[in-house]
Parts: C-alpha cells; structure tokens; sequence
C-alpha cells in the first residue's frame, strides 16, 4: 500500500496556539480558507508524494543519519507573509526564521541525497514557512491591513528541530500528519 510522504519538522512551541487563534480571529472576517490545525504545523524540506514500502525504505536508508534526532537550533516564527505577495495571496504562512541557516542547509542535503534515489531536485528556493491557510477568496483592503499589522508579530521560538519522514493522510475535513516510524 503507498503512502503520501513529505521529509519535514513538526513545530511544538508553548504559547503557541492562543497566538494563533488571535491571528484567526482578525482574518476570520476577510479571508475563506481552510485554516491548519495546530497539530500540522510543520516545516516541509521535500514534498516526495506516493511511495511503496521499498521506496520508504530507501528514502530512510538514505537519510538515516538526518532522521528522528533532535539538534539543538534555534527557529523563530515571526510575521506573516503570503505566496506569491499579499497583493496575490494564495498562501498564508507563518515566516520561519533560521539565522544559523540550518534548516536551508538540511534542505540542500535533503535534496542532494534523495536525488541520488532519481527523486529530482526542486529548482524553487527553499523558503521556511508555516502554512495556515490555503486562500480561496479575500477582502484585498481588509487583507493587506491585516498583514501588515501582523508583519513582525511574534509567534515564538523553537530550539530544537528533528527531521521526520511524515505520511501526510487526506481526509474530507483535511489532511492528517504523522510521522513515519520503520
């Protein structure tokens, strides 16, 4: 049976979730979506999609030595932002600062490995966000009000990262993640 993988980092920061929920409660009004649940927050290094077992197996095989540890770095979430601009949203996230720039250099080695597996190389920059909300439709005014409220607002730190192999399960209500053990 296959599963739908991405190579990822959980984010688990205490104080989080009534930060969030104010966030929600300002754009609630003016933007249609479906917002992330808490227990997805994540940072996707590599989207792979659907594999079998063996290919599971190789792709932990491979990252063996990045995988299931916790390292000691430290992430900031502040602001938000949005793909492409917020004058064109489609995404709301949640900017991941990464000063030490660890979390692009484990993307690049990511990348680099899986390639060798024939999984090809992303030619998009890797950008470390948070995704809140696929936007469906937007009060454009209101939105950029909003984001520019929101641009340096504080969400928190976290101080350690550990990279997982995440199954990603589509439901009717939404996505379920979990990490991936062998």
């Amino acid at each position: 049976m296959k599963k739908r993988i991405f190579i990822g980092s959980f984010i688990k920061i205490i104080g989080l979730e009534e930060k969030y929920n104010d966030v929600k409660k300002s754009f609630d009004r003016y933007i249609i979506g479906r917002w992330t649940p808490l227990s997805n927050f994540h940072i996707t290094y590599k989207f792979i999609g659907d594999v079998n077992e063996e290919e599971l197996r190789n792709i932990h095989k491979i990252l063996k030595n990045e995988l299931d540890r916790e390292i000691n770095t430290e992430i900031q979430l502040k602001g938000l932002n949005s793909f492409p601009n917020i004058y064109n949203p489609k995404i709301l996230f949640i900017d991941v600062i990464d000063k030490e720039n660890f979390l692009t250099e484990c993307s690049n080695l990511i990348e680099e490995k899986l390639s060798l597996l024939g999984y090809p190389k992303s030619d998009k920059k890797f950008i470390p966000h948070i995704t809140l909300m696929r936007i469906k439709k937007y009060r454009k005014n209101k939105f950029i009000q909003l984001m520019r409220r929101f641009k340096d607002f504080e969400f928190g730190i976290q101080k350690q990262v550990e990279i997982n192999i995440i199954e990603s399960i589509l439901k009717p209500d939404g996505a379920v993640y979990r990490k991936v053990s062998l």
